[in-house]
């Protein structure tokens, strides 16, 4: 069987502010199951861009923020999370860390990545991973005022191996 198999990664960004999670499916269900769980889960569906979410999806993203103005708004994956959590599943996989890690993203007017921080991060080898991940992601640049702005897009992962 392979290890990969055996192991279920799974990885969660918070908050968690939605009762309801979108996720990433494992390829195979374990061994005894049909059910295939999810190995990344998040609060808003990972393939939709800025442009594609509700308000009330809109509003979540928004809620990560102390203050943001009415018509303002953060920077966000230009082609959703989706991507980016489908390389931190790899990752995972390879790594197993049960650990938290958190990050944030600086992203520029133009929406590039322009650093990455991390904060309390147990593994290194996880955090060069992470930021490399992050700095190779294009965003939907911040608006503040009407124009486009730099503003920090924080990452939350909470990485747990089950065996």
């Amino acid at each position: 069987m392979r290890k990969a198999a055996a192991l279920l990664a799974v990885l969660a960004i918070q908050p968690c502010l939605a009762d309801k999670t979108y996720g990433i499916r494992e390829d195979q269900p374990p061994v005894g199951s049909s059910i295939r769980r999810n190995v990344v889960s998040w609060y808003i569906p990972l393939d939709r861009r800025w442009d594609e979410m509700t308000e009330e999806q809109k509003k979540s993203v928004k809620d990560l923020y102390e203050k943001m103005e009415p018509g303002d708004e953060p920077p966000f994956p230009a082609d959703g999370m989706g991507p980016v959590m489908e390389l931190v599943r790899k990752g995972q996989a390879k790594l197993l860390i049960n650990e938290d890690v958190n990050m944030v993203a600086t992203v520029g007017t133009a929406g590039d990545v322009l650093t990455v921080k991390a904060m309390g991060s147990p593994d290194p080898d996880m955090t060069r991973f992470l930021a490399a991940i992050l700095y190779r992601t294009k965003f939907k640049p911040a608006v503040c005022g009407g124009r486009s702005c730099q503003m920090d897009f924080p990452f939350h992962f909470a990485f747990r191996t089950r065996y």
